[in-house]
Order: structure tokens, then C-alpha cells, then sequence
């Protein structure tokens, strides 16, 4: 009886192998093409930068100059003309603000007109690093509108000649069925990468901000891929975080 449980046995060690082989390859493959880890995440024609460039609008227009340091200040954005597009009606905007001697800033959005849409006040003391700032909600852009955005480091409130300033434009874009669809069931990673893919650039870098501490890579990659690299290490400024009022 013992002789042909050994064959039984080993011809159903026969069967069952390549089962077992084939499963582990399939768990492999699977694991491998998980979304997760095969999202890269770069804004496309990103562009390089020049240094004469918008992104660095650390040029005084007058005497003095009250940063402590070589670094510009730069505007998160794409490209030498810092234009961006954004689906939000209150969209976040992201500057790089070096250390500084000045205690305060200001931001302001205007329209093509010049028309003045929003103008806040900021304290800036003892402040360095990426500052992100907020649009309140009762500050709605239009739809196919642009829009420009100042930020200005006020180095002597007697001589508005000194300020320090970077510039951008934003314009608020219809989000189209198909990409609405796409973002249903993504992770907030995977939107990430189909915001870039779709070139609007505020909620691409907006994700990837909230992502940043779990995902440092893909937010390096992204500064990166707009020649932002030397400041993607920098760390989030502790100053204007919440919503401005």
C-alpha cells in the first residue's frame, strides 16, 4: 500500500508545482503594476529657467536691500512667465520667501483691467521657507479669466522703492467630464499625476503639498521638472498657513 501512496504523491507534487509557480508569478507582476508605484509625476514642458526670469523677483527698484541671504525670492510655478491654470475658484498659491529683515508682505490679485480682486497684509517676521497661501472663500475667480498675483516683501515701509516682489498669472479653467470621471476613484497621488498630465498646475502642486511628508519624491520630482530642484528641499514656512482672511 505504501508504494503507490509515494507515487500519488509525487506525481501531485507534479500537478501542484507549476500552480504554485505560476500563482507567485502572477502575485509578482500584480504587485508590480500596482498604480501606486509606478506613478511619476513631472508637469510636462515644464520648462528651464533663466535668471533673468519672473520665477526670481529679488531686483530692488531702489536703494537697500534687506535680505540676509543670496536666494531669490520664487514663485512655485511653471516656466520663466510663472502662469499657471487652476479648476478652484479659490485657488492656493506657493512662494519660496529666503530670510529676509522685513516684517511684513503683501499679496494682491488683480484682473486684466487691474481692477484690484483681493489685497491682504502679511507678517512675515522671522520667516523663511515655502509660504502657502489661501484665497478666502468669499474671493471667487472666473472661469476663463486670468488673473495676476504679486507678492511683495515690503523691506522699508518709507521707501516702497526697496521692495522685493515676484509676479504670476493664474487663470481659473472648466474641468472637462472626462477629467472629472478620472479623479472620481484616484488616490490623492494618482490625481496628482492626472492634474499634471492635464497641465493645471495649482492643484497638481496644492496635492502634492498635503502629500509632501509621505511622499517626498514625487514633490521633489515635480519642483524638478519645473527647474525648482535647489528649492525643493526647503522646508514650509511656519507663517501663513491658514486661509488668509
Amino acid at each position: 500500500m505504501g508504494k503507490p501512496n509515494i507515487k500519488s504523491r509525487g506525481l501531485l507534487a507534479l500537478v501542484i508545482s507549476p500552480i504554485i509557480v505560476t500563482f507567485s508569478g502572477w502575485q509578482l507582476a500584480k504587485a508590480q503594476s500596482t498604480p501606486e508605484l509606478l506613478i511619476s509625476i513631472e508637469f510636462p514642458d515644464g520648462g528651464q529657467r533663466s535668471p533673468s526670469g519672473r520665477t526670481s523677483g529679488g531686483g530692488t527698484r531702489g536703494g537697500g536691500d534687506c535680505a540676509t541671504v543670496t536666494s531669490n525670492l520664487t514663485a512655485l510655478m511653471p516656466g520663466d512667465d510663472n502662469a499657471g491654470t487652476t479648476i478652484a475658484s479659490n485657488p492656493k498659491f506657493f512662494v519660496y520667501v529666503p530670510e529676509y529683515e522685513a516684517k511684513s508682505a503683501e499679496f494682491e490679485i488683480v484682473d486684466k483691467s487691474g481692477k484690484s480682486i483681493y489685497f491682504t497684509n502679511l507678517d512675515i517676521s522671522d520667516t523663511s521657507g515655502i509660504v502657502k497661501l489661501t484665497l478666502p472663500k468669499n474671493v471667487n475667480l472666473k472661469t476663463n479669466k486670468e488673473y495676476t498675483w504679486t507678492f511683495t516683501v515690503v523691506c522699508d515701509p518709507w521707501d516702497r522703492g526697496a521692495d522685493k516682489s515676484v509676479q504670476g498669472t493664474i487663470k481659473k479653467v472648466e474641468i472637462s467630464s472626462d477629467l472629472e470621471n478620472s479623479l472620481k476613484n484616484a488616490t490623492p497621488l494618482e490625481q496628482a499625476e492626472i492634474y499634471a498630465k492635464a497641465r493645471i498646475w495649482n492643484e497638481t502642486i496644492a496635492t502634492l503639498a498635503e502629500l509632501r511628508n509621505s511622499n517626498p519624491t514625487e514633490w521633489e520630482e515635480l519642483l524638478t521638472s519645473v527647474g525648482l530642484k535647489e528649492i525643493a528641499s526647503e522646508p514650509f514656512a511656519s507663517c501663513c498657513q491658514i486661509e488668509l482672511e
